[in-house]
This record gives C-alpha cells, structure tokens and sequence, in this order.
C-alpha cells in the first residue's frame, strides 16, 4: 500500500506516475495524491466521498476581482 486516501479511506496501492521521491496516486473515489516518501503532502481533484466546499477566500467567486 502507497497511501490511505483522506477523503475514503480506501488503501491506494498503486501510482499512476513517479518522479524521485515523489509518486501521483489516484484513488478509487477520483482524488489524486501527491505522496513524497510515503506521506501525503497534497491531493488535487475532487472526490465524491469529499465534496469541495468554497468559503471566504476562494477569489474565483468574487465578482468584480479579475483573475492574475
């Protein structure tokens, strides 16, 4: 096993791309992992288990603010 995914909690065992150090894993819900020596320093995606919720700071949804 790579990794357990946050979101499900399901083992991920095998990545989809590895640099180094560094290994991409996509979990069985759809969320990617960014795992580096065998802990999990990101996630990229989203997961039907982990819906992603949008709160204050997300500039994306300020109207009038254009995007940098």
């Amino acid at each position: 096993m790579i990794a357990t995914c946050p979101a499900c909690h399901w083992p991920c065992s095998s990545a989809v791309s590895s640099h180094g150090a560094v290994s991409y894993v996509r979990c069985v819900c759809g969320l990617f992992l960014v795992v580096e020596r065998g802990v999990i320093t990101a996630t990229a995606g989203t997961s039907t288990f982990a819906p992603i919720h949008h709160g204050c700071g997300d500039l994306a949804s300020v109207p009038d603010r254009e995007p940098s």
